[in-house]
């Protein structure tokens, strides 16, 4: 059990969790806003007879103060994703921190499940809908934040009570979306064996799709590659090996070398090919950075006197 603990509840610094919640709020922003227009999208679900709606059950929950089988309509959406637009604005500057993320979070939610309730499903948007409720529930405003400008300014004549720069209270969210990750990776891979086994990876149905959308979307980078069957083929398989060991990366970090490059190359690449966007996952492999060991060490570069970069400040000969 102390192990566990340890490994849940080791100190970690406020800075790693804040850059998560920047980056996180940020991409959902843009999403919501600019690729997607959810307020487009929302408007044109809205229109659709009774006969296409199927709500999903998250939606019926968050319906219950205006009944089960509440449908809501467009004047009510509108007012909610402007509500979402405000509380994730706060949520990103870091004011009232907790209570934004809650807003943002709960209302990015609803609006999602709304647009899924009409048998129009994609994953890419289910993660960052859990991102964003776990750094509701963590001191992700301790750091790059109005609330922490306002906490040292209260504290600027008091050093004993300076904020903590550190908690072990930071270090469960980005551990647990690390886990995430491995989950939906392992998920894919059993999705795709179960389905058809390694027949998945035979290469001929992504050198389909890759035809039909370099058509589709006039993409000459999914064309030449539709026609490179070996290729397509040592691909499929690669992706297997990645997501099939993809919890290697958070059992042995240094891993994350190999791993958090070909995620991030994986995902633009099918973005550049299939045009299936994956965002929120690249976003949010932000969780695997260690951002304050960065920091120090690009600090200790700038520091390190002119013609001895390797050296730490103060020790050059």
């Amino acid at each position: 059990m102390s192990a566990w603990q340890r490994y849940w509840f080791a100190p970690t610094s406020y800075l790693d969790l804040a850059m998560v919640r920047l980056i996180a709020v940020a991409t959902q922003l843009f999403w919501i806003i600019v690729f997607a227009g959810q307020l487009d999208v929302l408007e044109a679900r809205a229109a659709l007879p009774d006969a296409n709606w199927q709500p999903l059950i998250i939606l019926k929950m968050l319906n219950l103060p205006w009944g089960w089988g509440f449908r809501p309509s467009f004047a009510l959406l509108e007012i909610m994703y402007y509500i979402c637009i405000v509380a994730g604005v706060l949520a990103l500057i870091g004011l009232l921190t907790n209570a934004a993320l809650v807003v943002f979070a709960v209302t990015c939610v609803y609006l999602q499940a709304f647009s899924y309730s009409f048998t129009d499903f994609h994953h890419p948007e289910a993660v960052m809908m859990i991102a964003l409720s776990v750094l509701a529930l963590s001191p992700s405003g301790r750091a790059l934040s109005v609330d922490a400008w306002f906490r040292r300014r209260r504290a600027a004549n008091d050093e004993a009570r300076l904020p903590a720069q550190a908690s072990e209270f930071a270090g469960w969210p980005i551990k647990l979306m690390q886990w995430f990750f491995v989950l939906m990776y392992a998920s894919a891979v059993w999705s795709k064996l179960n389905e058809s086994g390694f027949d998945w990876a035979n290469g001929f149905t992504l050198q389909y799709y890759l035809a039909r959308d370099a058509l589709r979307w006039d993409s000459p980078l999914a064309y030449w590659l539709s026609q490179q069957h070996v290729l397509i083929l040592l691909g499929q398989y690669g992706v297997l090996l990645f997501q099939g060991t993809f919890a290697l990366a958070v059992i042995f970090p240094k891993l994350r070398w190999i791993y958090v490059p070909a995620g991030l190359c994986l995902h633009i690449f099918i973005y550049l090919t299939l045009t299936a966007p994956f965002f929120q996952w690249i976003a949010l492999y932000a969780v695997f950075i260690p951002w304050t060991e960065a920091l120090q060490l690009v600090r200790a570069r700038l520091r390190a006197p002119s013609g001895d970069l390797s050296a730490p400040a103060g020790k050059a000969g």
